[in-house]
């Protein structure tokens, strides 16, 4: 069979911004948190660097924003919430709606799906420690990403390294806690609910979702014009 042919992007913002907002709702937000003029620019400026293709590959979305390499390769990851390997238009506005604008509870809800890798509704064991092996990784590198953006730091890959490792040392104590205080029924599985009140007094969750709202607002000041 012959390739298909590239998706292309509706330029209505009205067509744009609905399938935005019904992928924002479909994983846990209330409703979109953009305007139809924010929408259309994001549209735009996806089209006119993406070629007319309705999705982007990771080196496409880099391009997009004017934004540290390393931050955007998180950002990416965390919005292609399928896990597909491209990001499509809806994931990436939907993406940026929770980061800089959704609530606590949106961002959870957000956290919660993107973990849930066989969408049962439920964090099973073999997905809680990659869980917080992720978030620590992130963490230590938006963190780092924000220490030179707001001080003009060199980053030092080899401290970054030993800082991840710490970290990652701490996992498998925290995954058992996690699991201890959040699996209430004893069903061998947490529910959004259980997640939900044990990250909410989590520190290290608290501490990232700062730090991915700290990124956001960055974002969205260097980008005033795109979002």
């Amino acid at each position: 069979m012959g390739a298909c042919a590239s998706k292309k992007v509706v330029i209505s913002a009205t067509e744009v911004m609905h399938e935005a907002n019904a992928h924002a709702k479909e994983h846990g937000a209330t409703s979109l948190h953009f305007t139809k003029l924010q929408v259309s620019h994001m549209a735009e400026r996806f089209n006119k660097l993406n070629h007319g293709e309705k999705s982007c590959t990771r080196e496409q979305f880099k391009r997009i924003f004017e934004f540290d390499e390393e931050s955007l390769d998180i950002l990416y990851d965390a919005f292609d919430i399928d896990h597909s390997g491209t990001l499509e238009l809806a994931e990436m506005i939907s993406g940026l709606s929770f980061m800089c604008r959704g609530t606590i509870k949106e961002k959870l809800r957000f956290l919660f799906m993107s973990n849930d890798l066989d969408n049962s509704g439920y964090l099973e064991t073999s997905e809680i420690m990659p869980m917080f092996q992720k978030l620590t990784t992130q963490l230590v590198k938006l963190e780092q990403a924000s220490s030179r953006r707001n001080q003009q730091l060199v980053v030092d890959a080899a401290k970054q390294k030993i800082e991840i490792e710490r970290s990652k040392s701490k996992i498998v104590g925290l995954s058992n806690e996690f699991t201890a205080a959040s699996d209430l029924d004893g069903d061998g599985k947490i529910s959004y609910e259980e997640f939900e009140v044990y990250m909410e007094n989590n520190p290290l969750c608290k501490k990232f979702l700062d730090v991915m709202s700290e990124t956001g607002n960055t974002l969205r000041e260097e980008n005033t014009n795109f979002t």
